[in-house]
């Protein structure tokens, strides 16, 4: 089935919109290189994704799914990016006598959708007129050591986004509540994570939708046999989560409305380096890797990208 024109969703294949909106370059300067080293790693997912029919995800739920490719049934691609400065305000301690200090940090984060992703050319992927939609959401974290294992992490964010080539807009808000037991096995790092949330969004027009997602998940880091970067060890990151959406995830269109995702699955393999940053261009990431994400009758795919623990996603 087509996606009506200039509606919200992120878009892929050759652009429905004769008219683009034209903006200011939003983007930083290398963020087109950053994105082409890295779906290098994503090439054949991609293209299967590309042989076919396009799909959608609703585009206001893009800052929650983060950046990635995501797939709903068989009718449309969706394709974003997000990005979230961060400002910590103050450490989280737990000191000596019992007592605590409950860390603070905001974030900015930003997400773009992309109209298409042609694969011959990267580069122009993050054309301004390619931008298909842009959302910003501020947030705020609150770090609650329980104690030297144990972690909370409340936090809320609100914020608005729009679609470019047409005239739907929406407020999006997202809360929810983290937990982090940290724990080893040898020489293997391991922590056990737990959340549960409510994401939703209300657009200008029509009604307004949510849903609640808690999540388990297992993460784990360990040395890569020898292997250095940049004279430190390297760490290989893995993680197996799953995520029951207790109301449903609806993906819902003006012109279909498929039966709602009730899961999803999620295997993300990344790598690091010890006591370091991994450094691309101008850009920092605490690990960079790819996860693989499915619900489970399928009707979900996605590939995205692994820059943090899912606890600081």
């Amino acid at each position: 089935m087509k996606a009506p024109e200039g509606r919200g969703q992120l878009q892929a294949g050759r652009s429905r919109h004769p008219h683009s909106v034209k903006f200011r370059y939003l983007m930083f300067p290398n963020l087109s290189r950053l994105l082409s080293a890295l779906t290098i790693l994503a090439l054949p997912a991609l293209a299967a994704a590309q042989e076919e029919d396009l799909s959608t995800i609703p585009w206001a739920y893009s800052t929650y799914f983060g950046t990635g490719w995501y797939k709903v049934g068989e009718d449309r691609d969706a394709f974003a990016i997000r990005y979230a400065p961060r400002k910590p305000l103050r450490e989280a301690v737990l000191h000596e006598d019992g007592s605590r200090t409950i860390g603070i940090e905001l974030r900015l984060p930003f997400t773009v959708g992309l109209d298409h992703f042609p694969l011959d050319d990267l580069q122009g992927s993050v054309d301004p007129a390619n931008l298909a939609n842009i959302s910003v959401t501020p947030s705020i974290y609150f770090d609650i050591p329980m104690n030297e294992r144990w972690t909370l992490r409340p936090f809320v964010a609100a914020g608005w986004g729009t679609v470019l080539n047409g005239d739907e807009s929406a407020w999006t808000y997202w809360t929810g509540l983290r937990s982090r037991l940290a724990f080893n096995v040898g020489k293997v790092n391991a922590a056990l994570l737990n959340s549960i949330g409510f994401v939703g969004y209300t657009p200008n027009v029509g009604s307004s939708t949510n849903f609640w997602p808690v999540q388990t998940a297992v993460e784990m880091a360990t040395p890569l046999g020898n292997w250095q970067l940049d004279e430190r060890q390297v760490l290989l990151h893995w993680h197996f989560g799953y995520t029951y959406f207790t109301d449903d995830l609806d993906i819902v269109r003006r012109d279909l409305t498929t039966e709602p995702i009730s899961d999803q699955w999620e295997l993300g393999l990344a790598v690091s380096k010890v006591d370091a940053q991994i450094e691309i261009w101008r850009f920092k990431f605490d690990r960079v890797g790819l996860a693989y994400r499915f619900s489970s009758d399928g009707k979900l795919q996605g590939v995205g990208f692994v820059f943090r623990s899912l606890f600081d996603k």
